[in-house]
């Protein structure tokens, strides 16, 4: 079905390829996962089974036949990346529009999938209304409802909360049952995801690193440590944000009886009363669309409460406004590249400090790139939007941090990093906090709230909220689990 000779792909003058000389066939049928560490060539492969590329060297064949090609489906790591339509109907709608099937078929597709998605109250809403977990279920009903003979899945489950995970798991069952010659591959960062499919491919700065059952390259801890398959609290030990001396303004943020809706839809946050603390991590978690990523612009004021209030303070209570304010809350995004918008990686990193009259240094610079696990040399030039998933969401964290805040949301950040980027990113984490930063961390990873979280704040699909230690929501998740 899939069959790879000798393909290589380099990205425009990249030092190095991509893909460097990879072969290996996939047979219709074949349940296939593929994982390895952020930039190794897991995307760019899955690129180049869809057409979407050319192989700068060697041959891709997909079916015996090139004149006779065979449908195939591939589900974007960011969402955003292959919407068409403006409505969630329009979006899931628009394959079979192209196939010309009849309307009253259609309907009833489009209407089946939404239902086993379990998305059906999305049907008329704007595509860019929804979450990042509602985004990433509309693109895979997208993906589904055109029935591909082959099925690319580039972390679908990255956005996606518990109900939405199941969901995924379900519906790819009920796929399979369907149509048992359907072959998959599947790109993920957990191994528990890899264990369920037949194959697992590692690859490892563009070349096939292992190539075995699930067990067999899951239990070499040689492979596994040196394709970043190992999840384990370690990291740098110089991400020391602090070296600007600005010394802490903001101490506090305290929400009194908050309250935010988006017109014409009823309050995604209600009557919120909370007070953050400098030094502290706060850990938010909910379902899609109970209004996290909302919290995080109401945080850093890209976005104003409906009522209530949100007061930033200093050590002796009174207000932060004005000048004194600025800069002393920001934001790592759900999506790191609506946030880049210039031609290099250093550039990205020195904008932010240049607008408060601070020019870093050549070593400063290098201290960033290091935090976050980014090679300065690799790195400082390359056009931020060329990078992979996980390397934009660490130059992210580089860029929000290079600003020297006094708190930093951190919007998903595990989304995209490889299972050694997450446990850097923990231990980045602990460092800004012994530094005396104020987080807030928005998460679907279990694994993060219990090594961050000092307090939890849940958020449900009706606005309300609960907020636990992180201790007493630890014992609650668990007694959840046993009941």
């Amino acid at each position: 079905m899939i069959s790879l000779r000798s393909v290589s792909f380099r990205y425009g003058d990249s030092a190095r390829p991509a893909l460097d000389g990879i072969s290996l066939d996939i047979a219709t049928g074949d349940r296939v996962a593929v994982m390895g560490r952020n930039g190794c060539g897991k995307s760019t492969l899955a690129h180049l089974i869809s057409n979407l590329i050319k192989p700068s060297n060697g041959e891709v064949r997909i079916g015996q036949d090139n004149d006779n090609p065979v449908g195939v489906g591939l589900l974007f790591q960011n969402p955003d990346n292959q919407f068409v339509a403006l409505t969630v109907e329009k979006e899931i709608a628009f394959a079979l529009e192209n196939a010309a099937i009849p309307m009253p078929e259609m309907r009833e597709r489009v209407e089946t999938v939404l239902a086993g998605l379990g998305i059906a109250h999305l049907k008329g809403r704007l595509i860019n209304s929804l979450s990042g977990g509602e985004k990433q279920r509309v693109a895979l009903a997208g993906v589904m409802i055109a029935n591909p003979s082959v099925l690319l899945l580039d972390e679908p489950d990255s956005y996606l909360d518990a109900k939405g995970r199941e969901m995924l798991e379900n519906q790819l069952g009920l796929l399979r049952e369907k149509n048992p010659d359907l072959t998959e591959l599947r790109i993920t960062q957990y191994p528990d995801v890899a264990r369920k499919y037949e194959r697992l491919i590692v690859l490892d700065r563009g070349e096939i690193l292992a190539d075995d059952y699930p067990a067999a390259v899951l239990g070499h801890n040689e492979v596994c440590s040196k394709a970043g398959l190992t999840w384990a609290v370690s990291g740098p030990d110089n991400a020391t944000p602090g070296f600007f001396d600005r010394g802490r303004r903001v101490q506090s943020i305290e929400f009194s009886e908050l309250s935010f809706g988006y017109p014409g839809g009823s309050n995604v946050i209600q009557d919120l009363s909370l007070t953050l603390h400098a030094g502290e991590i706060l850990c938010v978690v909910g379902p899609s669309g109970s209004g996290k990523t909302t919290l995080s612009s109401l945080l850093t004021s890209l976005l104003q409460p409906s009522s209530g209030r949100i007061s930033r303070l200093d050590e002796l209570g009174n207000p932060v406004v004005g000048e004194r304010g600025r800069g002393r809350v920001t934001a790592s995004m759900q999506m790191p590249e609506r946030q880049f918008f210039l031609e290099s990686c250093s550039k990205e990193i020195e904008y932010g400090p240049s607008n408060f009259g601070r020019k870093l240094s050549r070593e400063q610079i290098e201290k960033m790139f290091s935090s976050v696990g980014l090679e300065y040399m690799t790195f400082a030039d390359r056009e931020p939007l060329v990078l992979s998933t996980g390397e934009k969401r660490r130059l992210a964290f580089a860029v929000v941090m290079a600003l020297d805040p006094d708190f930093i949301v951190f919007d998903e950040p595990g989304c995209g990093l490889d299972p050694e980027g997450v446990g850097n990113f923990i231990s980045l984490a602990r460092q800004l906090k012994t530094n005396g930063l104020g987080l807030v961390v928005i998460t679907h990873d279990k694994q993060v709230v219990a090594a961050l979280a000092d307090r939890v704040l849940v958020l449900d699909e009706y606005g309300q909220s609960s907020l636990f230690s992180g201790a007493e929501y630890e014992q609650e998740r668990l007694s959840g689990q046993e009941s």
